[in-house]
């Protein structure tokens, strides 16, 4: 399946496989929640045995956890971001993001110069990911971005090998 033709009915068919694992971590809107939402990623990643999705998964979930902290309201010290990550083996790694803020994430035309140290969260994302979206908390506080990453086909070993 090409990463241009993953929509959102791909990743809702994911994450109602009866193979799917999840896990998930509540966490404050605060600016240190970001590395624990990178740890987590990483943590669970090793127990379900697939590093090699280390990098781009902890980048996009760090990436949204940003912006769910940086756009926390009205108070960052009682709001929450929720981090859920579902691994459908062999096919996907879903990593949703649950934050307060019901205004839907506005991707920004890439900043000029490499340099820029905001607005490039969602750029990053649409890069690493084959699909995501964001949608309405199904509790109507805030919106839930998810995020599908497609887990690279194992080549098949030669005969006689």
């Amino acid at each position: 399946m090409n990463a241009h033709q993953i929509m959102r009915g791909n990743m809702l068919e994911a994450l109602a496989s009866p193979t799917a694992l999840s896990a998930c971590m509540n966490l404050p809107c605060r600016p240190e929640s970001v590395k624990t939402a990178r740890d987590f990623v990483a943590d669970q990643l090793t127990c379900w045995g697939h590093p090699d999705l280390e990098y781009a998964a902890t980048l996009v979930c760090s990436e949204l956890v940003t912006n769910a902290v940086t756009y926390a309201t009205p108070d960052p010290s009682t709001s929450e971001c929720v981090v859920v990550l579902t691994l459908v083996p062999g096919e996907a790694l879903i990593a949703q993001v649950a934050d307060p803020d019901p205004s839907p994430p506005v991707p920004r035309a890439t900043p000029s110069g490499t340099l820029a140290e905001h607005g490039r969260g969602l750029s990053i994302v649409t890069q690493l990911t084959a699909h995501w979206s964001a949608s309405p908390r199904p509790d109507g506080k805030g919106k839930v971005i998810s995020a599908y990453l497609l887990i690279a086909a194992q080549p098949a070993c030669a005969a006689g090998t």
